[in-house]
């Protein structure tokens, strides 16, 4: 009685072709069996079980068929109307010495997040480090030996100009006294606005620009802050001087 080289079988000894599987039976030399002792299958499953009549001949090639074979001996093609009672064997399961298979992990499904696959992300280009940038230094004002070249503004359009000397009083002229300041503000509203006879002076000290009140009565303010009387203070280019109510605005170049 021949095995499946398949299924592991066992097949009437004038089958050619396996009745679990259908698949070609090698045949091999018979060799009588007990008849108290059922032939068991590789896995353990007893193979004597009677199974049901089939058909006398194949549907398919017309070929007689023995009685409970499950596939034709001449072409192979499966018998209709045929069942067994013993439980089939897997199909799985190697026929003795056949070499292990390789197992392989199941695929892993894609993540997927508001029902859609997420897609990988490209890889981010990489930005070459920046060089710290250094602040510039704070530009210097330039060093001057003489007040000439800087300018008042006046609100009305004119423009005076300083002299060419170290210092240079700004108010009032007073003919009684025989008091004439260098920067005369007296036609330009300077008595109306509080403009002192002596109201402060320009200075160059360590080469730059300083003005000093000189204890007027209405003040002096610089960018609105009053300044406190006989003490110097520096000015820059776009800076207010208000003396009383009369502003200026000094250009330095």
């Amino acid at each position: 009685m021949p095995f499946c080289p398949q299924c592991g079988v066992a097949n009437p000894d004038s089958a050619r072709f396996c009745d679990q599987c259908g698949a070609q039976l090698i045949p091999v030399p018979s060799k009588p069996a007990s008849p108290s002792v059922q032939p068991v299958t590789p896995a353990g499953q007893v193979t004597g079980a009677p199974v049901s009549a089939g058909p006398s001949s194949c549907p398919q090639c017309g070929a007689g068929v023995i009685p409970g074979e499950a596939f034709c001996d001449n072409c192979g093609a499966p018998l209709l109307n045929y069942s067994r009672t013993a439980p089939p064997v897997a199909p799985d399961l190697p026929f003795p010495g056949a070499p292990p298979q390789p197992v392989y992990p199941p695929p892993q499904p894609a993540t997927i997040q508001g029902g859609k696959p997420t897609p990988v992300p490209p890889p981010k280009p990489s930005i070459p480090p920046t060089a710290p940038v250094t602040p510039s230094p704070p530009v210097a004002p330039p060093i001057r030996n003489s007040l000439a070249g800087i300018r008042l503004r006046l609100r009305s359009g004119a423009v005076l100009t300083l002299p060419a000397a170290t210092q240079a009083f700004i108010g009032r002229a007073d003919p009684v006294s025989n008091f004439y300041p260098d920067i005369d503000l007296t036609a330009y509203g300077g008595l109306e606005h509080g403009v002192g006879r002596r109201h402060g002076r320009f200075i160059i000290q360590q080469g730059l620009v300083y003005y000093e009140d000189l204890d007027s009565t209405n003040g002096s303010f610089r960018n609105g802050i009053k300044l406190p009387p006989r003490q110097p203070q520096p000015l820059q280019h776009g800076d207010e001087l208000r003396l009383g109510k009369l502003s200026l605005v000094i250009e330095i170049p």
